[in-house]
């Protein structure tokens, strides 16, 4: 089971991802493939997902527990700025 410290700097990372590739969205390309699930994931592009992996359910699977639970947090506090912990 992933620690909370473990989730939260995953989470730091999904969001620097994000930010990264809204800012660029070439870059999308040079992310590895968790981070560009993450990345799809959390901008609601689904389109993305599927380049990235295929299925969503396989892509769920792929990010394993950690990163999913990163994500989802990302995706419901907002990717633009960290929030204070």
């Amino acid at each position: 089971m992933a620690s909370l410290a473990d989730i939260d700097v995953a989470e730091r990372h999904i969001r620097s991802k994000v930010r990264m590739v809204v800012a660029d969205k070439t870059s999308f390309g040079v992310l590895s493939t968790g981070e560009r699930i993450a990345v799809a994931f959390v901008l609601d592009r689904y389109d993305l997902v599927q380049r990235a992996w295929g299925t969503m359910a396989e892509a769920v699977h792929r990010l394993g527990p950690e990163w999913t639970a990163a994500t989802l947090r990302v995706q419901r506090n907002g990717w633009q700025d960290d929030p204070s912990p």
